[in-house]
């Protein structure tokens, strides 16, 4: 996978479609976890992030190890993907929950994100990618 700060333009404007994203983690015994998630991306390509919630094992491994990886296959064109190898740089709390209600407006039409559970606290995950592999894009 070539080395690469930031993504190009094409897979920018890719992560901003609703595409859903698979992002690894790995767990403490060294194994691997993967869960779908929603994704969002800087403008410039800089960084990638990820909506979560604290407690949640996504943002347990991340805490533990940095280490992430993001792929994503566009559904209509397998042949189009973008997959990044990158790390946690920064977990931001300050306006989690305002992005995730933006997540919700994209993926879901929803004007807020249904799917809270109880008083849970929003986290970004914010990704600096340093292995990027595009392709169609």
């Amino acid at each position: 996978m070539p080395k690469a700060e930031k993504l190009s333009p094409g897979a920018v404007a890719m992560l901003k479609e609703k595409q859903i994203a698979q992002f690894a983690t790995i767990m403490s015994d060294g194994s691997p976890q993967v869960t779908p998630v929603w994704v969002d991306v800087e403008d410039d390509g800089s960084h990638i992030l990820i909506n979560t919630a604290e407690g949640r094992i996504k943002a347990k491994n991340v805490a533990r190890n940095p280490m992430v990886a993001v792929s994503v296959v566009d559904p209509v064109n397998f042949q189009r993907y973008v997959i990044v190898r990158g790390t946690i740089v920064e977990r931001n709390h300050e306006r989690a929950a305002e992005h995730i209600d933006f997540l919700a407006r994209k993926y879901s039409g929803a004007e807020r994100y249904s799917y809270r559970r109880g008083p849970e606290q929003r986290v970004i995950l914010r990704i600096k990618p340093h292995h990027v592999l595009e392709r169609g894009v």
